[in-house]
């Protein structure tokens, strides 16, 4: 393997990525096994790795195209797992579930679109990292307190707003792709007519 390959499948905040993912089947033990503080101090762990990640791949310009992949594909994981097992304790979370679910798909499907276009990943937007910061803050929630009425205000509340935030970032991302498209084929067809 070619030092410089080696060097991006190992830095930083690729290793971070990875730990984000393997605290998946952490997770979903914990909270099988009623393990509720356990299970949202790995919640809160996940946060902060993903946190870190893009925080040190700017800062010391350690930013990959391994990473631009990598770090979505944990958030992707890591809110499906999670809220996932959080929809069999509050019903409210089908919701919440259903719309992670297609938005990562579409978010997904755009980006390998936009890659084989391309060639290159764009980073998140910062209505991304909102939606999945607040998504973050309200599962810890859900998690540690384990409120006793699975469906009360006060759980309805946290998880529809983060859904709302979902879809807010849902449409801002199929915006932004858009725009991609749209720019690009006007720039093929300036090619073309050169």
């Amino acid at each position: 393997m070619r030092p410089e390959k080696r060097k991006e499948i190992y830095s930083i905040p690729n290793l971070l990525c990875y730990v984000r993912i393997l605290l998946l089947p952490i997770f979903a033990v914990l909270f099988c096994l009623k393990m509720d503080t356990a299970a949202a101090i790995v919640v809160l762990l996940s946060a902060a790795t993903d946190v870190a990640d893009g925080i040190i791949a700017r800062k010391f310009h350690m930013e990959t195209e391994l990473g631009k992949i990598l770090d979505p594909l944990a958030d992707k994981l890591s809110q499906a797992v999670i809220s996932g097992c959080l929809l069999f304790r509050y019903p409210i979370m089908w919701l919440l579930f259903s719309v992670i679910i297609i938005k990562e798909s579409f978010q997904g499907i755009g980006g390998l679109l936009l890659y084989r276009k391309v060639k290159s990943m764009r980073s998140s937007e910062w209505f991304g990292k909102l939606s999945t910061a607040f998504f973050y803050t309200v599962v810890a929630y859900l998690v540690l307190f384990t409120p006793k009425v699975a469906n009360a205000w006060y759980v309805v509340v946290p998880v529809l707003v983060s859904t709302g935030l979902m879809v807010f970032a849902l449409i801002r991302y199929a915006i932004r792709f858009i725009q991609v498209i749209t720019a690009l084929k006007t720039e093929n067809e300036t090619v073309t007519v050169e």
